[in-house]
């Protein structure tokens, strides 16, 4: 339960395009360069506005690696497979779905309503930038070959009332046309008072392509 759980909420906030982590700062926390800060906060605006994308994930986490691939539809309907856990997980009309062991069952809790009042609630995109500090230009950096420009910052933010919270540092390469490309996170999350160390790696792709999920039961 205790990786499940983390790993859900780290896909939960990936979507919304947040890289978290709950490691005490190993480095003084400065000023936000606020070049940078305008720069994240338009890239999360940007892919909050997309209809769709999907999403490679590699997590590593007590020496286990774990990797995911994730589709998002808009409003909020999401499809993760869980690769090496041989797991499933559907988020879709306000329900969450889980198969496991070759069986899907509709679990008692949801994300949809919260990753659609981020998308389109500008307050919400307010209320994240508050917990962004340290925002920094790292400079120009290449994804796969193609041109981004990376910026670095802290945060420390929680959500469902506390039920989940995160502080850490998080790297994010913006591509070309605004949208992020990658971010990387070196991280403890703590989800309904499991917690764990890990460092994941997101690779968006695919923005505003054909995405189609439906219910599985």
């Amino acid at each position: 339960m205790n990786r499940v759980a983390n790993r859900l909420f780290a896909v939960v906030l990936s979507l919304l395009v947040v890289a978290c982590g709950t490691v005490p700062p190993a480095e003084t926390i400065g000023p936000n360069n606020p070049l940078a800060m305008a720069a994240i906060r338009a890239a999360y605006v940007k892919a909050g506005q997309q209809k769709s994308f999907r999403a490679r994930m590699v997590s590593e986490s007590g020496g286990k690696i774990s990797e995911s691939s994730i589709e998002f539809a808009a409003p909020g309907s999401i499809r993760m497979v869980m690769k090496t856990e041989n797991m499933e997980q559907i988020m879709i009309n306000g329900a969450h779905y889980m198969k496991a062991e070759g069986r899907w069952t509709r679990l008692p809790i949801s994300t949809g309503n919260l990753i659609e009042q981020f998308r389109k609630d500008p307050a919400m995109i307010d209320a994240f930038e508050r917990t962004i500090s340290g925002a920094q230009v790292v400079g120009s950096e290449a994804v796969n070959g193609k041109p981004a420009t990376a910026y670095r910052y802290y945060q420390s933010a929680s959500i469902g009332g506390g039920l989940a919270s995160s502080t850490g540092w998080a790297k994010l390469w913006v591509g070309a046309n605004g949208l992020p490309m990658k971010i990387e996170s070196d991280a403890v999350g703590r989800v309904l008072g499991f917690g764990s160390q890990s460092k994941s790696t997101i690779t968006y792709e695919d923005f505003g392509g054909t995405v189609r999920i439906v219910a599985p039961i």
